[in-house]
């Protein structure tokens, strides 16, 4: 009988000991190890970017490595462009395709002075996608209801058929970004591959 009561009694210790220890592990800080420094140069320039500082929005509530993403984008044109001017990538949000269930891909945010510009990055086959801006879209108050305090864009179609956007600020009345779906054509102040001659008058 004295037996059996020791038996029980290591075997509830050891039950109560394992369950403690599932609960440390648990609740314990992860060592997620030092930050990882990117840089992005261009001739004498040079850009630092810190992935730690940048937010992961996951649906799934998972963690996401954004270097290899951040390294994917640095291969992109648009990106010289923004960080040359000012702009910070801020987060990167795991999304699916609206078209194709099966094509996940992240969308990085850059922003500057409250407005966003998105590009896409399918890790999987290591390349960018679509650029698009987080500006709403306006026409007219009759169309798209009330204007837009700080931004708002509207779209249009070149010579080739390709979809054009144009982003306006109201806060300084000025254009600060043309784009289409892969590439920046003018952003306010320093970059522009087009003519925008009397674009604010």
């Amino acid at each position: 009988m004295k037996e059996t009561i020791f038996i029980f009694c290591v075997l509830t210790l050891l039950l109560l000991g394992s369950g403690c220890t599932e609960s440390i592990n648990r609740n314990s800080p992860v060592d997620e190890g030092p930050a990882v420094i990117l840089r992005y140069e261009s001739g004498n320039l040079s850009i630092p970017i810190d992935t730690s500082q940048i937010e992961v929005i996951d649906p799934d509530n998972s963690t996401a490595n954004v270097t290899p993403i951040v390294a994917i984008l640095l291969d992109d044109q648009r990106t010289g462009i923004l960080l040359e001017n000012g702009w910070k990538i801020t987060t990167a949000s795991k999304k699916t395709d609206e078209h194709d269930p099966n094509l996940a891909y992240v969308d990085v945010e850059f922003e500057k002075e409250g407005l966003s510009f998105f590009i896409k990055v399918d890790e999987t086959a290591n390349r960018t996608l679509e650029g698009h801006s987080g500006a709403k879209l306006w026409v007219t108050d009759r169309i798209s209801g009330p204007r837009p305090e700080d931004y708002h864009q509207w779209k249009r179609f070149d010579e080739n058929s390709s979809m054009i956007y144009t982003i306006f600020d109201h806060k300084t009345d000025r254009t600060v970004m043309i784009y289409n779906k892969t590439m920046i054509f003018y952003l306010y102040p320093s970059y522009a591959t087009i003519d925008i001659e009397g674009l604010n008058d």
